[in-house]
């Protein structure tokens, strides 16, 4: 893995190591949701640090270089991540969907009930 790799590496997964760290500090994340940004820095930080790690996984693997090794496990990571968003996302969608049908089912009651309380 060149150097320029290594570099980009490490300093990109120090950035977003310690932008979510303070997202955290600052309510604006999840912990739990945190969890999964923070081991996938982790791990970008160790295979900057030992390139042969990424050498000796892209032979086993028998990827043609350790650079299309990095950036094919973090596409993958990346939508495995986006589908686990897209699903969290449909369900809060549902959700509001049935607390507004829910909304508008008891303000049509209570409408109902002042009606018919004026009527007598």
């Amino acid at each position: 893995m060149s150097t320029a790799l290594r570099l980009m590496l490490l300093a990109g997964s120090i950035w977003t190591f310690c932008y979510i760290l303070r997202s955290v500090r600052e309510s604006k994340m999840r912990t739990q949701d945190s969890f999964f940004w923070i081991v996938f820095t982790v791990a970008l930080v160790i295979l900057g640090v030992f390139p042969g790690v990424a050498s000796d996984l892209s032979d086993l693997v028998g990827v043609e270089s350790p650079a299309n090794l990095v950036f094919l496990t973090v596409i993958f990571l990346l939508v495995v991540k986006m589908f686990s968003m897209d699903r969290k996302i449909s369900k809060l969608q549902n959700q509001v969907i049935t607390m507004t049908q829910k909304n508008a089912i008891d303000a049509l009651e209570r409408e109902t009930e002042k009606e018919g309380a004026g009527e007598a």
